[in-house]
């Protein structure tokens, strides 16, 4: 840049060393702006003088993207990479980030690595997001994410992390700006966990107690009759188990799932609450009635339960029909135990099975 007006170098080195005077008037006039073009300076031309390649400014947006266009402006400017940046200040937080676009993981912090027990990239990048996520909070999570989105809403889901534990993390949720893809950012906070002991007792599908813990309250309650005082009647307990007869069909197209989780809600709306659902292992639900008062009594809870299973499940197109053999068995006759009482219960789902199916078969009868 040449120097105008005989200033020399050595001159402008020694203003401070010889404490000479700054005055405005050793500044050429080609430097100077007067408050006019100050004002309109995004029409007034700029006066010639060494200054090259002076970009005008435009007036502050008053709108509320004002922002993220002057944001915008900054990064299509500025000779960063704006991954490197992000990736050290996630990466130290204490919080898990997660970038998803179109379903599918894009980025994680060593945050999220540590919750879902992992140490290889390999493992979760390019992933669908649901495989982490536990079952029971998809469609939750598909219903909300709208929420979250746009009303800033935070949403607690549970991650699969480990062979039998869940954590609960509390997400939120920004938007990213994308004119291909649907892409967002989840920033959690973690809330609990749940330990192998208890995820281990409860089906994850429909939160239902799994046939091992059913089986042992199949036994408690047994036991409390069994070790009554002699001279006390026992009181009549009954297990029923179900098998749904179409449920491969079900699965076939895909709705299996979605099947059992709607009928594990009406069978816990519908039955007493002193009644315990299970899910079952082979057989799709067990029931155990404790307190039965009769024959009678124990007639109009199993058609209850009929009743449910031949009701159609409909979802917002279509009604599924349901086939369901149902076994029943009671304690104290003809089960005297509580391994005779589920023994019982499948010998009738059987029987009910091989003589057409749909239908209902009390053991003994």
């Amino acid at each position: 840049m040449s120097l105008e007006d005989n200033t020399s170098i050595d001159f402008l080195e020694n203003i401070e060393e010889n404490n000479i005077p700054y005055k405005s008037d050793d500044v050429s006039e080609d430097y100077v702006f007067g408050l006019e073009d100050l004002e309109n300076l995004t029409t007034a031309p700029v006066k010639q003088g060494p200054m090259r390649n002076v970009k005008t400014l435009s007036p502050k947006p008053e709108n509320s993207s004002a922002h993220s266009e002057v944001f915008d402006a900054f990064l299509s400017e500025t000779d960063i990479r704006l991954k490197d940046v992000v990736d050290k200040v996630f990466s130290r937080s204490d919080r898990p980030f997660v970038v998803i676009r179109d379903d599918k993981i894009e980025y994680v912090n060593k945050t999220f690595f540590k919750l879902v027990e992992l140490n290889s990239e390999q493992n979760v990048l390019h992933q669908k997001f649901l495989k982490f996520v536990a079952k029971e909070d998809w469609d939750f999570l598909a219903k909300n994410i709208g929420e979250m989105l746009t009303n800033n809403e935070a949403m607690e889901i549970n991650l699969i992390c480990g062979v039998h534990k869940t954590i609960k993390v509390k997400f939120e949720a920004i938007y990213l700006s994308d004119d291909q893809h649907f892409t967002f950012i989840l920033i959690g906070e973690r809330l609990g966990a749940r330990t192998a002991s208890v995820m281990s007792m409860y089906d994850q599908l429909t939160g239902l107690p799994n046939f091992y813990l059913f089986e042992d309250r199949v036994q408690v309650l047994v036991n409390y009759e069994n070790y009554k005082d002699v001279r006390q009647k026992k009181n009549m307990i009954a297990v029923a188990g179900v098998a749904i007869d179409n449920f491969d069909d079900l699965k076939a197209i895909g709705m299996h799932e979605w099947v059992l989780k709607k009928l594990a809600e009406k069978l816990m709306l519908s039955l007493k609450k002193t009644y315990t659902v299970g899910s079952g292992l082979k057989y799709q639900f067990w029931i155990l009635m404790p307190d039965i008062m009769d024959e009678e009594s124990l007639k109009l809870e199993l058609s209850k339960i009929q009743t449910i299973f031949q009701e159609p499940i409909a979802d917002n197109f279509t009604a599924h029909e349901l086939s369901a053999s149902i076994g029943v068995s009671i304690f104290p006759e003809p089960a005297a135990s509580a391994k005779k009482l589920i023994e019982q219960t499948i010998l009738s789902i059987q029987k009910a099975q091989k003589e057409g199916g749909n239908r209902l078969q009390i053991f003994g009868i």
